[in-house]
This record gives C-alpha cells, structure tokens and sequence, in this order.
C-alpha cells in the first residue's frame, strides 16, 4: 500500500498546466502577434508613402523644365495649359499670366547714361497636377519669360 501512495504522489506532483495556464498564454502569445503585426503594416505603409513620394519629387524637376519651356515657346497667349506623362507619372499643367511690364532702365557704363531695354517681361502662375496611380500631388511656382 506504500508504494500505491508514492506513485499517488508522484502523478499529483507531475501534472501539466491547467486549462486556466494554456489560455492565459495563448491570449499573450495573440497580443505579441497583433503588436508585431501592427508595428510590421506601419512600417509598410511609411515605406509605400516615402517611395511615393520620392518618386514625386525625383520627377518634379524634369517635369517643371518641359513646363518651362512650353511657357516660353506660347508666351503670346495670357494662359496656357498642357499635359504629359513622364515614366509612371502623368501630369497636367496650367499657367496664368499675372504681370507683365517693361525691364528696368539700365545703366549704360560707357556712357554713363539710363537706357530704357524693349523687353517685356511676364509672370506666370503656374500649377502642375502630379499622379501616380491613385496618389496626386499639386505643385505650384512662378516663373518669368521675357
């Protein structure tokens, strides 16, 4: 009958986790897996928006030049508009004429006289639409044709 109740003894003392134990640690297991979860889709999602944006603002310097130039090419009219695509961005493009006037007299040094120059400047409102995808982006600068 002793060693009946030694082996009694021993089964109590080597009994597993109880139901209790198992659920507490699955539902921390699940909390450490959404942390990481959410932490892991934030990063994703910052890295989608830099590279977004990176590729906006890789493309926004070409882009304004061909702007630039078609400004200068149909500088007769008060307001101009076009649109393209440039690698996987299309843009559209707007441009107002806000002043326009004479250059400023100039100091002949040779003479030491003021001469009057028969350029005419204009100042250009310009905005351009950027999209890539789902994503746009506005741009906005002034620029002068003479």
């Amino acid at each position: 009958m002793n060693q009946r109740i030694n082996t009694h003894l021993q089964y109590k003392s080597a009994k597993g986790f109880t139901l209790i134990e198992v659920l507490l640690a699955s539902f921390i297991l699940f909390l450490v897996i959404a942390a990481i979860t959410m932490v892991y889709r934030g990063a994703l999602l910052s890295s989608y928006k830099a590279e977004r944006v990176l590729t906006f603002s890789a493309l926004i310097g070409p882009v304004s030049e061909q702007v630039r130039a078609q400004i200068q090419l149909g500088s007769k009219e008060s307001e101009l508009q076009g649109q393209g695509e440039m690698g996987q961005i299309t843009y559209s493009w707007t441009a107002t004429q806000i002043q326009s006037g004479k250059a400023p007299e100039r100091l002949d040094v040779l003479t030491g006289t003021l001469k009057t120059s028969i350029t005419t400047f204009k100042l250009w409102d310009v905005s351009i639409d950027l999209q890539l995808k789902t994503a746009k982006r506005q741009y906005y600068f002034n620029e002068v044709t003479w």
